[in-house]
């Protein structure tokens, strides 16, 4: 179990900067709902910039923490393992993010070391006036290296602006489970998603050689145009897995048997030589989100690794 001590100071400053970007976070989204817009995004003293670092070392038959760092709206929490591998859980204690936002977070797996990693809850991003949410996030994997990146969902907001990167390091032989959900709008409150921005940006370097550039966007006719096909059409959930094996190709037909029993979504798996990539869309956030589990269980299983306990509560 990892524990860390944080300045009561710090901890004070921490709860009033939080308290004031939840009402503020409430009055944008009270005059979203009355007005349609809102003129500022946060003030810039109570913006989040926060910036995550977490490396792990083996160290016989344990895997232990040589590295950590915590600043900003972010933290790092790990439950007790009882025999797992460790798990790294993140918390936003800022309750959500705002146009104008930075989050970064790094992660390096060492030789022969093992990682869960996943948040405790599910991502907002607010409505934004017109500044951008920005995500950074990297994970670097050494030789006989075994990690799972499988957070909780993250929900756009009407208007939200955001912009993902993700760059992932995967030396030869280690093996690696990746996964994002993305909810487009809140469904349940009759929110949809036909305003803002959404890019992404993946780079991933298998052995040291570049295995997969993609990039996403879609804002402004894209998305007032939603249901085009060649949008969203009518699909109000994403998800892309990214699967690391030095056999990863076994896994293909199994992860295709999953998804051709599925008549509602859209999906497709491609083998990738060293890696196999699934993308989804569905029309069904819960029934996305569901079918994320059963896939991410199947490919835990293949590299010897239990899913976060996170994801399962």
């Amino acid at each position: 179990m990892f524990t860390s001590a944080l300045r009561s100071d710090k901890a004070k400053s921490s709860e009033v900067a939080s308290g004031l970007r939840q009402d503020f976070a409430s009055m944008k989204e009270g005059a979203s709902a009355t007005a349609g817009h809102f003129s500022a995004d946060l003030p810039a003293s109570v913006r989040v910039d926060a910036r995550l670092k977490l490396g792990v070392e083996r160290f016989g038959a344990e895997t232990r923490l040589a590295q950590r760092h915590e600043s900003g709206a972010f933290r790092f929490r790990f439950p007790r393992a009882h025999g797992r591998p460790p798990e790294a859980v993140t918390v936003n204690i800022a309750g959500g993010l705002a146009g104008g936002d930075r989050v970064s977070a790094e992660l390096r797996v060492g030789e022969g070391a093992s990682l869960a990693f996943t948040s405790a809850a599910a991502e907002r991003i607010y409505r934004s006036a017109g500044d951008t949410t920005r995500l950074s996030s990297r994970l670097a994997l050494e030789a006989d290296a075994r990690a799972l990146w499988l957070p909780q969902e993250t929900i756009l907001h009407n208007g939200a602006r955001v912009e993902r990167r993700f760059e992932i390091d995967i030396a030869a032989d280690a093996r690696l489970l990746f996964g994002e959900m993305l909810y487009f709008g809140r469904r349940a409150s009759g929110e949809g998603y036909d305003a803002g921005m959404m890019r992404e940006s993946w780079r991933v370097r298998h052995a040291g050689r570049l295995a997969l550039a993609d990039e996403t966007r879609m804002d402004g006719l894209a998305l007032a145009q939603g249901a085009n096909k060649a949008a969203l059409g009518h699909h109000v959930a994403m998800a892309t897995l990214l699967f690391a094996h030095p056999d990863a190709g076994e896994a293909l037909e199994p992860v295709r048997a999953v998804l051709d029993a599925e008549e509602t979504l859209e999906s497709g798996a491609t083998d990738l030589g060293p890696l196999v990539l699934v993308r989804l869309l569905s029309p069904d956030a819960a029934r996305l989100r569901g079918l994320v589990l059963e896939l991410a269980a199947l490919l835990a299983a293949r590299i010897g690794m239990p899913m976060p306990r996170a994801l399962l509560n």
